[in-house]
């Protein structure tokens, strides 16, 4: 049977929050008496801010768990290769993103454990356009959205 995730506010508790930035934490239980754990805002809805990433050469960029979206901003490198993160959740979505046309420069591999449901190598990625892959976790396997 399926662990039952919960979150319970009291019936005379009012939250009002006008900015929600994705830092904020809920405490979610399982069950009466289960086990608890902290839940951030931004990983249940599977955002976080834009990571900028620029650089000049070369450029490796591991993911993080963390991190729902990379977008490259100015100048083009010579190559740009991304590691999708590790641990991922089942249904995770990461999208890669660029102001500057990278010409057959980017490559996306999976993390250690994973794998790609297509080679993703020597890839363009026009200016103002993104990449989306989502993770199943039954298979460990990232696929491509668009």
């Amino acid at each position: 049977m399926g662990a039952l995730l919960a979150l319970a506010i009291p019936s005379s508790a009012q939250v009002v929050q006008n900015n929600v930035t994705g830092n904020e934490v809920w405490v979610a239980g399982q069950g009466p008496g289960g086990p608890g754990n902290f839940l951030n805002i931004g990983g249940v809805s599977n955002r976080a801010a834009i990571t900028l990433v620029s650089g000049a050469g070369a450029v490796v960029t591991t993911m993080t768990q963390a991190q729902s979206t990379l977008m490259w901003t100015g100048t083009a490198p010579t190559t740009w290769a991304v590691t999708l993160p590790v641990p991922a959740y089942d249904g995770q979505i990461v999208t890669l993103g660029t102001d500057t046309t990278l010409t057959t420069m980017v490559t996306v591999t999976a993390g250690s454990g994973h794998t790609l449901s297509a080679t993703y190598a020597s890839q363009t990625l026009t200016a103002v356009t993104s990449v989306e892959f989502q993770f199943v976790f039954s298979s460990l396997k990232w696929f491509r959205l668009r």
